[in-house]
């Protein structure tokens, strides 16, 4: 039965279902779980040369490949003889949870990599999991995760034919090599996604079936912290190209949101510093210039702002103002414009994803229910099925 057609009783109590690969059902998946300003893009290859500039900060890559061996019972093929390390061994700074039940290693992947990544925004019932999870040991954040209700139901709201769940381990919209797209609905074939993520300093390999966290080693350039998992990932795609094995490899990295929210936080930088000036120079320049916008800004945010160095034109404007307080005032005027302008543009971007998630989740079952009756009432039903099966019959031949 469809996910379409179930309610959402049905879907948060059912079990999980399949997802498939789609860089916009991640990014969807992400939104619906409380994650704002990420989005998921494929990456075709991971060579050597290529930095990934174009694609911005990069907070995590979600790699997904066939298994290969047993994968019945609790899909645990990949790591059977692994052991399990004492919870006071395993590093206290990287969030890890375990994969415990079949076709829950999308969302896992997920949150392995956005609850290790502060420079994210997440909502309210996020933060508060993370904090209720963050002494437990990895089974048991796995077991946290996928008996949330809400986890699931989200989960399973973005599948379009979860009724293969109970056919295919992990089905998947799979990449062969460089060849186009296909959809594996083999019998006893599972797919299964893995998370890679920067944490202070170092580089992590979040396999669910694997027993703890995995080091790939440390990096100097935060913004190329994936130079230190190519090597792994890279060893991956070797071995699965000679085999034929198909896989898919996804970059999370900001959407539209996420530069709109940085971006503010330059102009808050900026303003800021433009303000500081100001009272150096005039005690009553606040008295002319009345116009403002209050928004919540961190030290913390500060540090970002810096680390990711995209203020540097506006400060050299600012610089190069001197003692001029009417230039100041002008440049701090065009910070606060650009700063209204870019939650305006937010607002239209928020109010976009909650559409697109309301097409992607609301139930459409009744209404075709509904339709396919009043056809078979009207005696039309088996005329447009017999139309369908002739107009297949013609496609054959051509």
């Amino acid at each position: 039965m469809s996910s379409l057609i179930l309610n959402h009783k049905e879907r948060a109590e059912g079990p999980w279902v399949k997802l498939q690969s789609e860089p916009s059902l991640f990014t969807s998946l992400m939104y619906s779980l409380g994650v704002k300003g990420a989005k998921a893009t494929e990456v075709f290859v991971l060579d050597q040369q290529d930095n990934f500039d174009d694609l911005g900060e990069i907070y995590g890559l979600v790699f997904l490949f066939k298994m290969i061996g047993d994968v019945s019972g609790d899909v645990k093929g990949l790591h059977r003889d692994a052991k399990y390390e004492p919870i006071d061994k395993l590093p206290k700074n990287v969030y890890f949870a375990n994969q415990v039940v079949e076709n829950a290693c999308a969302t896992l992947a997920v949150l392995n990599i956005v609850l290790n990544c502060p420079q994210l925004e997440i909502d309210q019932e996020l933060k508060e999991f993370k904090e209720f999870t963050q002494e437990l040991p990895p089974a048991t954040r796995g077991f946290a995760i996928t008996n949330h209700p809400n986890f699931r139901q989200i989960h399973n709201s973005m599948s379009r034919h979860p009724e293969e769940a109970l056919v295919v381990e992990e089905a998947v919209t799979a990449k062969k090599g460089r060849g186009k797209k296909i959809i594996d609905e083999v019998v006893g074939e599972a797919y299964h996604y893995i998370a890679y993520v920067p944490v202070d300093g170092e580089a992590w390999q979040l396999d669910g079936l694997y027993p703890h966290p995995v080091s790939l080693g440390k990096y100097s350039n935060e913004k190329k912290w994936y130079e230190a998992a190519r090597g792994e990932i890279n060893a991956r795609i070797n071995g699965f190209f000679v085999e034929q094995i198909e896989y898919v490899l996804l970059a999370i990295t900001k959407d539209e949101l996420g530069i709109h929210q940085d971006r503010i936080k330059d102009c808050m930088y900026i303003k800021r510093l433009a303000e500081n000036r100001l009272d150096k120079l005039s005690n009553s320049w606040r008295e002319v210039d009345s116009k403002d916008i209050d928004l919540f800004f961190t030290n913390e945010d500060e540090i970002r702002v810096i680390n990711r160095g995209n203020y540097v034109a506006d400060f050299e404007n600012l610089t190069s103002c001197h003692d001029n307080i009417e230039k100041i005032k002008e440049l701090r005027t065009k910070m606060v414009n650009s700063i209204q302008s870019l939650l305006e543009e937010i607002e239209i971007e928020k109010k976009r994803k909650e559409v697109e998630k309301e097409r992607r989740t609301f139930d459409y079952g009744p209404f075709f229910r509904e339709f396919i009756s009043i056809l078979q009432e009207r005696g039309e039903l088996k005329r447009l099925l017999d139309a369908a099966e002739d107009m297949d019959e013609r496609d054959e031949y051509i």
